[in-house]
């Protein structure tokens, strides 16, 4: 089976909101998100894709780690750590001429970088853009958010 790596941003707001689009294609609310382009780091596409997808210019959280290249900067540097890597199954799409694949997915916290920035939809992706409280995921249906979405969401919202 084909396998590709992609990167997902989880924006969450000051104001305990996270922000999904409403995927036209998949026809659910999704975050961020997309397929690593070569020679790009999974945390950079995070940001690439939020600021294409969302207009939305964001900071990559990661979990404190460990500098093993401290006094050896020249040799390389630490990657923010996602907060999940997951394997999903992506059904074949005839209309795109995908095949049935899988994505290798690093999933990222992200929290804005300026709150007041214009969102600014990208329409060939979604049809909508929307802050989203924890009572608001919560009262989405499995017609309207996938569960592994919702789950993540629901576990990182106060």
């Amino acid at each position: 089976m084909r396998r590709h790596f992609t990167a997902t941003a989880f924006v969450v707001d000051s104001k305990g909101r996270t922000l999904l689009l409403w995927h036209k294609r998949l026809q659910r609310w999704m975050p961020p998100g997309g397929h690593v382009d070569p020679d790009e780091t999974p945390e950079d596409c995070a940001r690439r894709e939020c600021k294409e997808e969302t207009g939305l210019d964001i900071d990559i959280i990661g979990d404190a780690q460990e500098n093993i290249f401290s006094g050896g900067e020249d040799e390389g540097r630490i990657l923010k750590k996602p907060f999940a890597f997951l394997l999903e199954d992506i059904p074949a799409c005839p209309e795109r001429q995908e095949l049935e694949h899988q994505h290798m997915d690093f999933v990222y916290m992200a929290r804005p970088l300026n709150e007041d920035q214009m969102l600014n939809l990208a329409e060939e992706e979604g049809a909508e853009l929307k802050w989203f409280t924890r009572t608001d995921i919560e009262a989405l249906s499995a017609e309207e958010i996938y569960a592994n979405v919702k789950n993540y969401i629901l576990s990182v919202l106060p």
